[in-house]
């Protein structure tokens, strides 16, 4: 090449400063571009909660029991230890202050783990917690006037426990690698007071208050927390709690069982507003599931049987139903009207 053409090369050939700069420029806008698109993704992700999701912490083999199963994303869920249970419907009334109980229809009826029932407001609907393998729990809705249910929540993790919200929507404990966290599932959704973990169960007092079952672990007992949500805080109120929490009929107070020692436990009630503990009444022996009637009525199984009790009385026999095949009754739910009782059993 003669030395006038070399030169206009030269002239033509970008300067190193030049292609650097450029360079430079494009991996800006490189990385700008990814940072924006993993923003939108990061906001998707997080708002699927509100519509489809999983948790677990079966009944009878509760949160801190059976996990002798295979591993998932590096932890054991407790959907393989589930217990294989059933939910059975009935209609409910009184008379002179005795509740009866109609005769109950199995309205899951398969082999598995269906548990852990609440009626939504109203009573049209039973939410309830249903696994369908060995990996993890979704949250079904049975439609009352249908008879159908259907999966609402369907994610890679594990959801249980759900609890109607006061303003619409439900909440429920969301399981995975990374612990177990009290999750909403409305238009807002996400984790609720996330600094408390592991929780296993809830209720709620009301749109601001709540109280959660929180598991022990390293000889560490399980404790009741009192949470805020508008404050952001919670605090430890009770060790040894039972899992079973209800908000209570008509006032504005919420009830646990408090396990004072092996063979002594009472349900008691907490006032939110004057934040005074009253012991209501002894449990059945051994038995730590129970349910509200609407004129505060408390109602008990065990084995086949129905208990009713009130402050200051014995328990006293309702129901039998050992001659359809219920058996081994834990948890119970009621409808805020006082017509329908779920029951759970042993399949």
């Amino acid at each position: 090449m003669n030395e006038p053409a070399r030169r206009d090369l030269d002239k033509r050939r970008p300067h190193p400063r030049v292609t650097a700069r450029r360079f430079l420029i494009s991996a800006a806008i490189l990385i700008m571009s990814a940072v924006v698109i993993l923003t939108v993704v990061t906001a998707i992700l997080a708002r699927m909660p509100r519509a489809e999701l999983r948790s677990s912490s079966p009944d009878a083999a509760t949160p801190e029991s059976s996990r002798a199963a295979q591993q998932r994303g590096g932890y054991t869920p407790t959907a393989a230890g589930a217990p294989s249970t059933d939910i059975w419907l009935a209609e409910l009334g009184s008379s002179d202050g005795r509740w009866r109980v109609g005769a109950p229809s199995n309205i899951t009826d398969r082999d598995g783990y269906d548990n852990q029932p609440a009626f939504e407001p109203g009573g049209a609907a039973l939410l309830y917690t249903s696994a369908r393998d060995a990996e993890q729990t979704d949250i079904y809705r049975y439609d009352l006037v249908a008879g159908v249910a259907r999966r609402v929540t369907r994610t890679s993790v594990s959801e249980f426990s759900p609890t109607p919200l006061p303003g619409g929507g439900f909440s429920a404990i969301r399981e995975s690698a990374d612990g177990q966290l009290l999750w909403r599932y409305d238009d807002d959704g996400g984790a609720i007071l996330p600094q408390v973990q592991p929780v296993g169960y809830h209720a709620w007092g009301d749109r601001e208050r709540l109280v959660m079952f929180v598991l022990g672990g390293g000889g560490r007992p399980a404790t009741l927390h009192l949470g805020n949500v508008a404050a952001g805080t919670a605090e430890v109120i009770a060790e040894n709690p039972g899992r079973s929490l209800h908000k209570v009929p008509g006032r504005h107070a919420l009830s646990f069982v408090r396990k004072i020692t092996a063979d002594d436990w009472w349900i008691e009630v907490l006032d939110l507003d004057s934040m005074e503990f009253t012991r209501w009444i002894p449990t059945l022996a051994g038995r730590e599931d129970y349910a509200w009637t609407p004129d505060r009525a408390l109602i008990m199984g065990d084995g086949s049987k129905l208990y009713q009790a009130r402050a200051g009385e014995d328990w006293a026999e309702i129901a039998d139903l050992a001659s359809i095949g219920v058996s081994g009754i834990t948890r119970l739910a009621i409808d805020d009207g006082g017509t329908r009782i779920a029951i759970v059993a042993n399949r």
